[in-house]
């Protein structure tokens, strides 16, 4: 027990002369205040850096998915579309393209699309064909062959 009682008064004897070391109670009261404030202030910012994250991911999201779509798109081969060259005056069945350019431009034109569309009963006549003039102003179904600068090549008549 001897080593003990030494023990501690050696103990004692830091504890006392380390009394004065100590910072006193303000001290401590601004150290724990400016630890808070550092960290709201950390929360803050990692708050605001995870909705800015999250604001920017759709629209990259998007613009990435919308070029996805179009190189797949523009990878597809086109339609090939043959139509058979009609005179511009004959009538021609539900199923034919009736051309409106001359046969060499319909050959060449080898990245024609077909588009659907509603043209007034009116573009008939422009293109010699008989109209009824009680439904002049009635549109009529039809698919058009169209050139990628957008020039209609021939025409067809849905029923």
């Amino acid at each position: 027990m001897d080593a003990r009682s030494d023990l501690d008064r050696q103990l004692a004897a830091l504890k006392g002369a380390v009394v004065d070391a100590l910072p006193p109670p303000a001290t401590d009261q601004a150290v724990a205040t400016a630890i808070a404030r550092a960290q709201r202030q950390s929360a803050r910012r990692s708050a605001a850096s995870r909705s800015g994250g999250r604001w920017l991911g759709w629209p990259l999201a998007l613009a990435a998915s919308i070029a996805v779509l179009s190189l797949v798109v523009r990878s597809l081969p086109p339609e090939a579309v043959m139509a058979e060259p009609a005179a511009p005056f004959a009538r021609t069945k539900g199923d034919e393209f009736m051309a409106l350019v001359p046969l060499g431009d319909l050959e060449s034109a080898g990245d024609a699309m077909v588009v659907s569309a509603r043209l007034p009963r009116m573009t008939l006549a422009q293109l010699g064909l008989p109209v009824n003039p009680a439904r002049a102003a009635d549109a009529i179904d039809t698919e058009l062959l169209v050139r990628r600068d957008g020039s209609v090549l021939a025409v067809r008549f849905v029923y």
